[in-house]
């Protein structure tokens, strides 16, 4: 039961889901890396990762987009997969997610009979340190 101010009466919601605690047993496909870290660590820029979808069912599958965050990202899949085959997809950053640290996530679904869905979290932490030529600068000055 969820009880919400919004609305005079009490909705009932039945939410069905299957907790998978080893991410490399889920079906039909596997995805590779299961969570996507976009974290920067140095003045290098993190902008793009790839990640891949195998097919470990005896069908075709076809991924489609179905949640995402287009402010912070893009999302590029494979147009279809193959059994026992794996395809690559892309998430690239964009302008204004590589400026922000965040903890987002994107969603696909698949053509199966179950009309599967994988929510793939994607976590950007921004950490860089000071540039060498600030501190020299800092050291020289009078004190």
């Amino acid at each position: 039961m969820i009880s919400t101010n919004e609305g005079p009466l009490d909705k009932r919601v039945t939410i069905i889901s299957d907790i998978v605690s080893r991410p490399d047993s889920t079906y039909p496909v596997i995805i590779d890396d299961y969570k996507l870290d976009m974290s920067q660590f140095s003045q290098r820029v993190t902008d793009k990762k790839k990640f891949k979808i195998t097919n470990v069912s005896d069908k075709p599958l076809k991924p489609t987009l179905v949640s995402t965050h287009p402010d912070f990202f893009d999302i590029k899949l494979p147009k279809e997969i193959k059994p026992g085959q794996t395809g690559e997809g892309l998430l690239t950053l964009t302008q204004n997610g590589i400026d922000k640290s965040f903890e987002k996530s994107f969603t696909i679904e698949l053509n199966d009979e179950k009309t599967t869905r994988f929510t793939v979290p994607v976590k950007r932490t921004l950490q860089m340190a000071s540039k060498p030529a600030d501190s020299a600068a800092k050291a020289a000055q009078p004190h």
